[in-house]
C-alpha cells in the first residue's frame, strides 16, 4: 500500500503571518487581547510562526490613527520577528504632496507595509487616489481592511468595483484583500477581478477553501498567509495549508511566507 507523503514541518516553512492585531481591544465583545510584544511572541511560538506583520488595534478604530501607529513602534522595538504595519488613510488635504509626506514618514520610521481601512472609510477610488499613488511610487504592499472592530470583513459589489478601479489605476501597487469573510467562498467576482489585475493578492484569513481556488487557478504566488489573531485561531489556518493536497512544498512555502517577504524586499526607499 502506497503511503501518503508526510506534511512539511512548520519550522522548515518559516511562517510569516501578515495579519496580527496587537494592543488592548476597544470593545467588550472582543476576544482576549494581545496587549504587548511578549504576549504576541508567546502566541507565535505556540503556533511556530517565525515572523509577523503587526498592527495596533487602536490605530484601526480610534482617531487620530497616528497615536496607535507610534505606540506600536515603541512596543515592538528590539523584537526583530515583529514588523510594524501602519494603518493609514488619505490626509484631509487633497493632493500628492500631503500623501507623499505621510508615506515618507512611514518609511522613515522603518515601516514597510500599510493597512488601508476601507471598511471604516469610503472605498471610492477618487478618495484613495493620491495616497495610493504615493504608495505605488515606493511599491509599499497595502492590506485592504474591510473589517469593523475585528479585521474580519466582507466586500459588497461596490467594494469589489472600487478595488478593481484602484488596482487598475495603480498597477505597480501590491494590494492584498485582507481577512475577508467567506468560509467556502466569498464575492464571486474576486477571482475574475484578480485575473484582470495581477497586483491584487488575497490572504487565507477566514477562507477555509477559497484560497485553494485562487492558488490553483492563478498561482500560489497570489496567496499570503494570515493568522488573524486574536480574532481567529491561527492554528486552523496553518494546518489548512500544511495538510492541503495538490500543492508542492515550494508552493506552500510561498504562501506561508515567501510571497510577503518578496513584496517587502521590493519596497523602494
Amino acid at each position: 500500500m502506497e503511503s501518503k507523503p508526510a506534511a512539511p514541518s512548520l519550522e522548515s516553512l518559516s511562517i510569516f503571518d501578515t495579519c496580527l492585531t496587537m494592543g488592548r481591544l476597544a470593545t467588550s465583545q472582543a476576544p482576549e487581547p494581545l496587549p504587548d510584544a511578549q504576549a504576541v511572541l508567546a502566541m507565535m511560538d505556540r503556533y511556530d510562526i517565525a515572523e509577523a506583520l503587526v498592527h495596533e488595534h487602536h490605530a484601526r478604530v480610534v482617531h487620530p490613527r497616528k497615536k496607535g501607529n507610534l505606540r506600536l513602534l515603541g512596543e515592538i522595538a528590539g523584537h526583530p520577528r515583529l514588523h510594524p504595519v501602519w494603518v493609514i488613510q488619505p490626509p484631509q488635504t487633497p493632493g500628492r504632496a500631503p500623501a507623499r509626506a505621510l508615506v515618507e514618514e512611514m518609511l522613515d520610521a522603518g515601516v514597510r507595509a500599510a493597512r488601508l481601512p476601507m471598511g471604516k472609510m469610503p472605498s471610492h477610488d477618487w478618495y484613495w487616489a493620491d495616497l495610493c499613488a504615493a504608495l505605488e511610487e515606493h511599491r509599499v504592499p497595502c492590506f485592504l481592511d474591510f473589517g469593523d472592530v475585528s479585521t474580519l470583513g466582507s466586500l459588497s459589489d461596490f467594494d469589489v468595483d472600487a478595488v478593481g478601479r484602484i488596482a487598475a489605476a495603480h498597477p505597480a501597487l501590491p494590494m492584498i484583500l485582507s481577512h475577508v469573510m467567506g468560509g467556502l467562498g466569498i464575492h464571486p467576482a474576486i477571482v475574475p477581478l484578480m485575473r484582470r489585475q495581477r497586483n491584487i493578492f488575497i490572504d487565507v484569513g477566514a477562507l477555509l477553501e477559497y484560497w485553494r481556488q485562487v492558488a490553483r487557478q492563478l498561482g500560489a504566488e497570489r496567496v499570503l498567509f494570515a493568522g488573524g489573531a486574536p480574532f481567529t485561531d491561527p492554528g486552523i489556518l496553518i494546518s489548512n495549508i500544511q495538510y492541503a493536497r495538490g500543492f508542492s512544498v515550494e508552493e506552500k512555502a510561498l504562501m506561508y511566507g515567501g510571497n510577503i517577504r518578496r513584496l517587502i524586499e521590493e519596497v523602494r526607499q
